[in-house]
């Protein structure tokens, strides 16, 4: 369910829960989108089955799967960011390397 709505960018539909939510994004990232919305769908599944019956509704479900996203995120970027500075050390080190040759 997918149609381009300009020149650069495609109005897809993806369905979490029982929703269709409609964006407009740029066509590469259609595959990061759809295995997003396919994640929160099974995240929530897990926890509608591990908390049927509790005190959890749909929000509180969807509201952790944010939070679990904008989490791993976090970490994600923080090992970036360690990763670049080794990098950018290693290259340093290189550079003094080769000039003092």
């Amino acid at each position: 369910m997918a149609k381009m709505v300009d020149s650069k960018k495609l109005e897809i539909g993806l369905k979490v829960m029982s929703r269709v939510v409609t964006l407009r994004i740029q066509p590469e990232m259609e595959p990061y989108f759809r295995k997003a919305a396919q994640f929160i769908n099974q995240r929530i599944d897990s926890f509608t089955k591990d908390h049927s019956g509790g005190e959890m509704d749909s929000w509180d479900f969807l509201i952790t799967v944010a939070i679990e996203g904008m989490v791993e995120s976090q970490k994600n970027q923080d090992k970036y960011k360690l990763l670049q500075q080794s990098l950018d050390k290693r290259l340093n080190e290189l550079d003094n390397r080769i000039a003092l040759n």
